[in-house]
């Protein structure tokens, strides 16, 4: 067992890695893309120039060529252009500090009391290329080696806007781009400029950016790496604070959130869709296991057609369909008729309740268990409905199946009680099947359902995944794909574990 669980392992390891890349490259391939037509405006005055669309392009990590922003997408880009590791088992934290030097704080939520903030780094970069940013101002000091060529003595970057440049500065642009230790940048007429730099180059950063590396701890050199003459020093303009989907940062959102980091976006709406899934799960699994069990054991009985008649009407019933009937009814006709009504949407009340509704004749007070509960019932219906419908049907045809193998017929003939004989011994290895359907719901407990969510307004990850679907927010939607293949991936581990418990004969060896 401790071999196969090994070697499915790195099985899965391989799967998960496949299937990012296949969700990487298929959605940053995808046409309509969010800096599409930026370029086609023929008004001069609305054209956007190509040091705002590299800065564009920079904000969004589309600067990057596509294999390198998927490694960037998996394990960060705060390594690019960088000459510094910490070597500490944590990485190195350092307090954040104002324009006037003063400490900054934060509310903790939880105490209630201000507390420092708090830079987190395990790579430093130097002053230098790798901190520069499309769009940066700079100001350079050297000589004109070509047309469009500058040798840099030192370069100050982000000036003040209220500040002109000195006299004695060589040059003022606006970075492009930056290709090992040289910067691409250009004039206020578009012109494309390079400007050569070396480690003797001066960089001059404002208050608080581009500091010299902390003395603190120990730090291993990785510039012969990452740095701007390093091995990768292609890679030195690409510098960032990103540390990747594996170290658990899931960048930020692009549309419906612009700004907020999508980890906060999704512990918003994963509570809601845990609260759905497990409860229309185990409701089902209660409900259509036992009523499986019996329509096979009295086949062709007036239950078992009832069962039959209701797996096929549960399972070719449309879910939208089905989900607007319900708030027809329940919702808006029992208002009509003046019976207590349910509402139509949401999760919890966000005012007192209406007159005559269900949560008013309840009392049910806004946020409370109760109010939740009510909001959960027509969603919760719909998907149970569903459920029971594939379940029961499968559970009674497996049932059939196992009620006429030789053991079973054997263990009544022994003299077994009949209930005996259904539970231990038809019961058990009829599970099998059932194992490998239900194991594949728990990727939809994070996924959530997408239609059920969106007709009952429910701010779950279903109707994230489709918001962010409809708005191409990247971030959002990548995230979502990468964590439900790495549950459907550990859904087959967990799938082949039970069936050694349901099935002693089953060994994995």
């Amino acid at each position: 067992m401790a071999n196969y669980l090994i070697r499915r392992f790195f099985q899965m390891i391989l799967v998960v890695f496949l299937s990012s890349l296949a969700i990487y490259i298929l959605l940053n391939v995808a046409p309509g893309g969010p800096l599409s037509g930026m370029k086609l405006s023929a008004d001069r005055k609305s054209r956007v120039s190509d040091a705002d669309i590299a800065r564009i392009e920079a904000y969004l990590g589309l600067d990057k060529p596509l294999v390198l922003r998927y490694f960037v997408w998996l394990v960060g880009d705060d390594w690019l252009g960088s000459d510094w590791m910490y070597a500490g088992i944590a990485p190195y934290s350092l307090q954040k500090t104002g324009k006037d030097g003063e400490p900054l704080l934060k509310l903790n939520k939880d105490t209630g009391e201000m507390e420092p903030q708090y830079d987190i780094f395990r790579f430093w970069s130097d002053p230098g290329v790798a901190l520069l940013s499309p769009g940066y101002k700079v100001w350079v000091w050297g000589e004109k080696t070509d047309t469009f060529e500058y040798s840099a003595d030192q370069v100050r970057v982000k000036p003040l806007a209220t500040e002109q440049p000195t006299d004695d500065v060589t040059v003022a642009l606006t970075t492009v781009s930056v290709e090992g230790r040289n910067i691409i940048a250009e004039d206020l007429n578009g012109n494309k400029y390079t400007i050569k730099t070396s480690e003797n180059t001066n960089f001059v950063f404002p208050d608080g950016e581009g500091a010299q590396r902390p003395e603190k701890g120990t730090w291993i050199n990785v510039s012969w790496l990452f740095g701007a003459d390093g091995l990768l020093s292609s890679w030195t303009g690409f510098h960032g604070t990103t540390r990747g989907i594996l170290r658990l940062d899931f960048g930020f959102s692009w549309k419906l959130s612009p700004g907020q980091p999508v980890i906060n976006i999704l512990s918003s709406r994963l509570g809601n869709t845990i609260f759905l899934m497990t409860t229309a799960s185990v409701l089902s699994l209660l409900v259509s296991i036992p009523i499986g069990i019996y329509s096979a054991v009295n086949q062709y009985s007036r239950v078992d057609y009832a069962v039959t008649t209701f797996a096929f009407f549960g399972s070719a019933m449309p879910v939208f369909w089905f989900g607007l009937m319900m708030i027809l009814l329940f919702s808006l006709k029992f208002k009509e008729w003046g019976l207590p009504f349910f509402p139509s949407g949401g999760t919890v009340s966000v005012r007192a309740p209406e007159a005559g509704s269900l949560l008013g004749v309840l009392g049910a007070a806004p946020g409370s268990l109760m109010d939740r509960i009510v909001h959960i019932f027509m969603p919760t219906f719909v998907l149970s409905l569903l459920y029971m419908a594939g379940w029961s049907r499968f559970m009674r045809t497996s049932m059939l199946e196992v009620l006429r193998q030789d053991y079973v017929r054997t263990a009544r003939a022994k003299g077994l009680l009949e209930r005996v004989v259904v539970i231990k011994h038809a019961a058990r290895n009829a599970l099998i099947p059932i194992v490998t359907i239900i194991v594949f719901e728990v990727p939809n407990i994070f996924s959530g359902a997408i239609l059920t969510e969106t007709i009952f307004s429910y701010p779950g990850m279903g109707r994230l995944y489709f918001d962010a679907l409809g708005q191409a927010d990247w971030p959002i939607v990548m995230v979502i794909l990468f964590i439900s293949a790495v549950l459907v991936v550990v859904a087959t581990l967990i799938r082949d574990v039970l069936y050694t418990i349901v099935d002693p004969r089953i060994k994995f060896s």
